[in-house]
């Protein structure tokens, strides 16, 4: 076929190569929902190319003849290369005034969607693509698509997709056959599209002798298959013509050498007189359970004689079944020092012996029991049916201890079967003590303690045993945010021992934790038993649970928890200095997620860093300056408002960033003008004025109930008051 590919390529390639170029212009179509390619004139990509085994057949009116129909890809310098695309939908056009459509056979259907099983008039919906010739009528159509690839496996040496079967009808003197696409497909994984490229099939008269070749009857791996090669009359000279066997594609081809002896450029030679001669093809026997699987033998170097039926099919049955199956199941549970059995079962009688091997191997975890321990150690032993059996048993001898302990499990397995394959090669074995009934273990979740502290988990035994038993426990991390992780919040401990002293029932596990700087939620870990010598293990997990000992806020004015210290926390230490209710810092803590006493508890804890003005305590003066230093009060209004302090308004100032960790003061961006004006003049010192925050003076009481300077109380709250929550609004 490769030879034939490629001496078609070479003979057309000065005539069809701007013919390649050009591409057929088609009209759009869908076909079960899914929008066609549209073809048109751009520059090749790839194509798919449509061929017959020979550009021309010989065929006689009334004689049949096959046409056998190949797929071949090319890229884009239009060499045959094992291109994948996702659609192919064409058709084979011929003239039913001079042909018969008789039967198409050797279909490829991997991907088919349309089978080209029967024929379609050219003015059917379903036929998009035109070969241009008027005198074609009917066509066959054939449609494969895939999403991974067409076909799974393409074969550089070309793709039988079908043989069509015609009859010339009487006064037969010549046709021809020709393809067109309704829709092409996209290389997969690539942005190349296909074009359409096929070579037309010219049946013609005979001029002199025909060389043919037919199908092989199908045969038995191991048989031969034979192929008959004919002459269309009988030769008065020599003739010869060259045979070689192909492949098959996809997953029925035959291959060589492990389905069939393959034959290269063999000579067969028609003396005059012969009409007839064998091509035979040894197929092997093997032991591989398969489908049917189909080669081919092509024609090719006629000498003496022209080339019709050029190409035709081996058909190759298997011969074996599909080996029996072995599988075991789970033994009985049996009391140590029993022997445990494990049924091995064939799903049919073999009309030969089959053979396993089986082997004991140890339990896993903490209930395993082990090789030569608690059960007498089996190793490679073989197990074999004769022909006809299909069941056996494998016996384990158990091993009686003196040790209480919990059941134990043991494991049987199967190998190297001869004869049969394994479904299920593993079973289990039980094993329950003999001895009396063991105490069991539990933990219990560990007393909170603050970070630093030792979380101590009690371990129980139910009852005191007469000799001493060992448990063993490792620490986990806890999951999640609140998870705490060992090393940065508490000591691991992997694999440590504790040892239950005979008449001992209560032991503790004592796990350290780290006091570390960092803010952080209420964590939480787990220790957990394991491994438990001549005791069960009834609760194996307790949790350990750690609070922070940090204190929140980071910034020592960051009062509402929103990170930084801004106007907003010095409104709400002013309001707690000035005994502001919980509702009334609810109403002017902005989007801090603390509570009114959250709130307050930071503000008392401020203390001396919050000592502004330098007079040894954190008072409601402070409050003010911090707030008058934030809303960039002026260093007059400082000095104005800053009572009996002797520092600097500069030197306020500085107090007040420091506070702040550096902060920038806030800007009001919104605000009442005569109520920032009087905040921010604070208590002008003269006798005419109240001094609102000198509680010594006034106590608190007087100070939230006296307004400032041209205001007046309202419904009993203060216009003091009315005037810190349109400041707290501006800020």
């Amino acid at each position: 076929m490769r030879n034939i590919l490629n001496s078609l390529l070479v003979s057309t390639r000065t005539g069809n190569s701007r013919r390649r170029r050009r591409r057929h212009s088609l009209v759009a179509s869908r076909h079960s929902g899914q929008s066609s390619e549209l073809l048109e004139t751009r520059t090749l990509l790839a194509a798919h190319l449509i061929l017959s085994d020979a550009p021309a057949v010989t065929v006689s009116p009334g004689e049949s003849v096959n046409i056998p129909i190949v797929y071949q890809t090319l890229n884009d310098n239009g060499a045959p290369e094992a291109l994948k695309s996702d659609r192919f939908n064409f058709n084979l056009h011929f003239d039913t005034d001079v042909l018969t459509w008789v039967s198409t056979t050797s279909i490829f259907t991997e991907g088919i969607l349309n089978t080209p099983d029967q024929t379609l008039a050219e003015t059917n919906g379903l036929v998009v693509g035109d070969d241009q010739d008027p005198a074609t009528d009917t066509v066959l159509l054939a449609n494969y698509a895939s999403e991974s690839g067409w076909p799974a496996n393409p074969n550089v040496n070309g793709q039988l997709l079908y043989v069509a079967r015609f009859t010339a009808k009487a006064g037969f003197t010549g046709s021809t056959i020709k393809f067109s696409a309704n829709q092409t497909g996209s290389v997969i994984g690539q942005s190349a599209d296909f074009s359409f490229e096929s070579f037309p099939v010219v049946l013609q008269t005979p001029a002199g002798l025909t060389l043919s070749i037919e199908d092989a009857p199908t045969v038995t791996e191991g048989a031969n298959s034979v192929f008959k090669v004919k002459l269309s009359a009988s030769p008065s000279t020599t003739v010869t013509v060259k045979y070689s066997t192909l492949d098959g594609n996809g997953p029925t081809g035959a291959t060589s050498p492990e389905d069939y002896t393959s034959k290269t450029n063999q000579t067969l030679t028609f003396t005059p007189g012969q009409t007839e001669q064998l091509v035979t093809i040894a197929t092997i026997d093997d032991s591989v359970v398969e489908s049917e699987e189909l080669f081919r033998v092509s024609l090719s170097n006629a000498s003496g004689a022209t080339l019709g039926v050029a190409q035709a099919m081996g058909t190759i049955d298997d011969n074996d079944t599909a080996l029996p199956t072995l599988s075991i199941t789970n033994a009985t549970a049996v009391t140590e020092g029993e022997n445990a059995t494990f049924d091995v079962t064939l799903s049919r009688a073999a009309t030969s012996a089959v053979t396993v091997t089986y082997s004991t191997a140890d339990g896993n975890g903490p209930t395993g029991a082990i090789n030569g321990v608690d059960v007498t150690a089996q190793t490679d032993q073989v197990l074999t049916f004769a022909a006809g059996q299909t069941q056996k048993v494998i016996t384990v001898a158990t091993i009686d201890d003196e040790l209480p302990e919990s059941a134990e499990e043991f494991e049987v397995t199967l190998s190297s079967a001869v004869g049969a394959t394994i479904s299920r090669s593993t079973a289990i074995g039980t094993i329950d003590d003999n001895d009396s009934n063991l105490p069991a273990f539990s933990i219990t979740d560990a007393p909170a303690i603050t970070e630093g502290q030792d979380a101590v988990f009690t371990v129980t035994l139910s009852e005191a045993s007469s000799g001493s038993l060992t448990v063993n426990y490792t620490t986990n991390d806890g999951t999640g945010p609140e998870g705490a992780m060992a090393a940065s919040d508490f000591s691991g401990l992997t694999n440590q021992t504790l040892t239950f002293a005979a008449g001992e029932t209560e032991m503790t596990i004592a796990v350290s934790t780290t006091d570390d700087m960092l803010e952080e939620p209420t964590e939480t870990f787990k220790v957990t038993l394991s491994n438990a010598i001549g005791a069960a293990i009834k609760t194996s997990v307790a949790t350990g649970t750690i609070f922070d000992n940090d204190t929140i806020p980071p910034l020592p004015g960051d009062v509402d928890g929103d990170d930084d210290f801004d106007a907003n926390d010095s409104f709400l230490i002013q309001l707690v200095q000035l005994s502001g209710t919980n509702t009334q810092i609810d109403q002017s803590k902005g989007s801090s997620t603390l509570t009114a006493s959250q709130i307050r508890t930071n503000v008392t804890q401020l203390a001396a860093p919050g000592d502004v003005d330098g007079d040894d305590d954190f008072d409601a003066h402070d409050s003010f300056l911090i707030q008058l230093v934030k809303l960039s009060g002026t260093n007059t209004q400082i000095d104005q408002s800053k009572g009996t302090s002797s520092l600097t308004a500069t030197q306020i100032r500085a107090s007040v960033n420091a506070l702040g960790g550096g902060a920038a003061a806030s800007s009001v961006v919104s605000q009442s003008p005569g109520t920032v004006q009087s905040v921010m003049a604070g208590v002008p010192k003269n006798d005419d004025a109240p001094d609102l925050f000198t509680f010594e003076e006034q106590g608190a009481a007087t100070a939230l109930t006296s307004p400032l300077p041209g205001t007046e109380a309202v419904d009993g709250t203060t216009a003091a008051w009315e005037d810190f929550r349109e400041w707290v609004n501006a800020i």
